[in-house]
């Protein structure tokens, strides 16, 4: 495979808050990975592949500007192989996540799209919305404050006028629902996965596996699904075991950090990048 030239680019910190280093960190380990297994990587800053001419056969990128985005989409469009696609990476928009994965049926907590000038109490109130958060909906993340866990909706709306003066236009408002909350990675191409519950009462991490087969199956199936949906690889999400034992899709992520169990995902991204190459050169050179 040494004749497969890549491009990584890396996450541009102001799409990382409090996670610069570990996104970085990931990217790095794929990078060895693949060079390990002969492949020649290039790596860019965001701002560099945004700028650059790109020659490489296959990209795998962490980007989330607008800019990055589209020119990854026009790669994909040309016919290289990019992970994760651009199209859905613009899917984990979270307006336009809520959106595809409620048409879908998907076991998500009560959702509202909303605009951030109006006032939302009275249908949160009819909604029977207490608790509940209220996350940016229009671009991705860029400060921890565009995420926030309010206690009531005249809360919520406090968040929503600040969301307003920040020029946020549109907000998902989500029921905050209370009990076990599980961790999620996986590579949807090839179907590795790997799930736990972090910080239990004895401060060590249970991987899900161990205690419940079925439930392990039941969170492995939602969030493959949620992937495919979204058209992306590579992925996080965390699910919510409520009392009466119903998993809920509480969050999903394109291309996470990884960071408890990065050398393990590194492997795995790259097997799965490798074998998207070798698929494209079954009747045509790369």
């Amino acid at each position: 495979m040494a004749d497969i030239n890549i491009a990584a680019v890396l996450r541009a910190g102001i799409f990382s808050p409090n996670h610069i280093a570990s996104d970085a960190a990931i990217l790095y380990a794929v990078v060895a990975e693949l060079r390990r297994r002969g492949c020649q990587v290039n790596v860019y800053s965001e701002d560099e592949f945004c700028k650059a001419t790109i020659d490489e056969d296959v990209v795998i990128a962490m980007c989330r500007s607008t800019k990055a985005v589209d020119k990854m989409q026009h790669l994909e469009d040309s016919g290289r192989i990019v992970v994760n696609s651009g199209y859905g990476i613009e899917n984990c928009i979270r307006m336009i996540m809520v959106r595809l994965l409620t048409q879908a049926g998907m076991p998500l907590p009560g959702s509202f799209v909303v605009d951030t000038d109006v006032d939302v109490r009275k249908m949160l109130q009819n909604a029977g919305f207490g608790s509940c958060w209220v996350k940016k909906g229009d671009a991705p993340t860029h400060h921890l404050e565009d995420i926030a866990l309010c206690r009531h909706p005249d809360e919520a709306q406090e968040i929503l006028h600040e969301f307003f003066f920040r020029h946020i236009s549109k907000a998902v408002v989500s029921r905050y629902v209370e009990g076990e909350k599980i961790r999620c990675y996986g590579v949807a191409s090839s179907g590795w996965f790997h799930s736990f519950i972090p910080f239990k009462s004895d401060g060590v991490d249970l991987h899900i596996q161990d205690s419940s087969e079925s439930l392990q199956a039941r969170v492995k199936e939602i969030c493959m699904k949620a992937a495919n949906l979204l058209n992306v690889d590579i992925f996080g999400c965390d699910i919510v075991l409520d009392k009466h034992d119903v998993c809920h899709l509480v969050n999903f992520d394109d291309w996470p950090s990884f960071a408890p169990i990065r050398k393990e995902a590194s492997r795995a991204i790259a097997k799965a990048v490798l074998s998207r190459a070798r698929k494209a050169t079954k009747n045509q050179r790369i």
